[in-house]
């Protein structure tokens, strides 16, 4: 087999993902990978599937795409990608391959093992109780972690997950998400987008935006609606954004069954999100598990008052009480207190919005997160690196101090 490379290469750092459809990582990646191009980081993203909706914006931005289209059955898909990205390392030699999601990680693992290539780190970006179903990957994935220089979480659950899988911490390392704060959006802006997409200008808009998978917690947000729904002021609607996951018409069928149907809109995949946020009240994650959700961090950001369940990073963005409201996962009853709680009391949306928005701007903005990219990247490139976590702990964790405008 041959030998690690060492040293640069003209792709100093390679990431390699799955298709670039509308999800939490794919739209960090949209964001991330532009700005560190724009820094200098001369950065290649290898998609094991090419033909995702995200993908062509990347490539007007200057971004490098790489990957194949599918032209093998199915059931060759994960072996087939395999291939081709070792014979894509063994060529281009990148100094770091950095993995993004599960299946990636794994089947790139191998391809690296294939080409030879050494100096690899991955994120991972949700809780692994996934790993509980599927326990010979659980068992790959830590034989894979061993040969892997660096593991990185997004949120304090995550990396306590991978502490408990490495004895060796050094290895570890937390990167947030980052997103932009964008300015405030003025009443008459709010009323015209209103306008436009055909909402009652004083309706009560209730949002979440996740995939519809059942760990997601709509069918939970349904039936907190259904207990709540003779005491919303009205009239009030629920919009629910995010790609079917398997489980669309079953969560229609639901809001019939609970008389709320009239009240949701099925928004299907949107790949910008940020002028729907503009024109809701309340946020709702209801999410049985969470690694650390971009959307949640797009609605504290949008001056959106949170609801979130207690769960994996909800906890690192959410403050309870003082940037949102956090809630039991699985527990209509409680999330429905929630939402009667912020649609009765306008002055407490407005508090909890305007600290949201602060907390995005001092805790998780998109130039933090991306300096910590940056700064691990150019350490990685060394000929010989330092440990994650000690490259990390030296980079900036926070944007600079300062109080945001939350006035609308």
């Amino acid at each position: 087999m041959p030998q690690a490379s060492t040293g640069l290469s003209p792709t100093q750092v390679a990431i390699v993902t799955s298709r670039l459809d509308v999800g939490g990582t794919e739209r960090h990646l949209a964001r991330v990978l532009p700005e560190l191009k724009r820094k200098g980081i001369d950065v290649t993203l290898y998609l094991m599937e090419r033909g995702g909706v995200l993908e062509n914006g990347l490539i007007e931005q200057g971004v490098r795409v790489e990957g194949p289209h599918r032209d093998w059955p199915n059931f060759l898909r994960w072996p087939a990608a395999t291939v081709r990205l070792a014979l894509w390392l063994r060529r281009e030699r990148p100094g770091l391959v950095h993995f993004f999601l599960p299946r990636p990680y794994l089947y790139g693992s191998i391809a690296a093992e294939l080409a030879g290539h050494r100096r690899r780190i991955m994120s991972r970006r949700s809780l692994a109780n996934y790993m509980q179903r599927h326990p010979l990957a659980s068992r790959l994935e830590r034989l894979m972690h061993r040969r892997t220089a660096g593991l990185i979480g997004n949120s304090m659950a995550v990396v306590a997950q991978l502490e408990a899988e490495v004895s060796d911490h050094q290895k570890l390392a937390l990167i947030h998400n980052g997103v932009e704060v964008p300015p405030p959006v003025t009443k008459t802006e709010r009323e015209r987008m209103r306008r436009d997409l055909g909402i009652d200008h004083d309706a009560l808009v209730i949002v979440i935006v996740a995939n519809l998978l059942h760990y997601k917690g709509h069918q939970d947000l349904l039936e907190a609606l259904s207990l709540v729904k003779e005491q919303l002021p009205t009239p009030w609607l629920l919009l629910a954004i995010g790609r079917d996951g398997g489980i669309a018409a079953q969560l229609a069928d639901v809001a019939r069954a609970l008389g709320i149907d009239d009240n949701v809109k099925w928004l299907g995949e949107q790949p910008v999100i940020e002028r729907l946020l503009n024109c809701c009240d309340i946020f709702v994650l209801p999410s049985h598990q969470e690694g650390f959700s971009n959307a949640l961090l797009e609605a504290m950001a949008a001056g959106l008052p949170a609801i979130a369940t207690a769960v994996g990073g909800n906890v690192d963005a959410v403050i309870d009480g003082e940037s949102g409201l956090l809630v039991n996962p699985k527990d209509p009853a409680g999330l429905a207190a929630a939402i009667l709680r912020l649609a009765k009391d306008d002055l407490l949306r407005r508090r909890l919005a305007a600290a949201a928005r602060d907390r995005v701007h001092r805790h998780f903005s998109l130039e933090s997160c991306i300096e910590r990219y940056e700064t691990l990247y150019k350490a990685m490139n060394e000929p010989i690196p330092k440990r994650v976590s000690e490259i990390l702990s030296l980079a900036p964790r926070a944007a600079p101090k300062g109080k945001l405008d939350a006035s609308t």
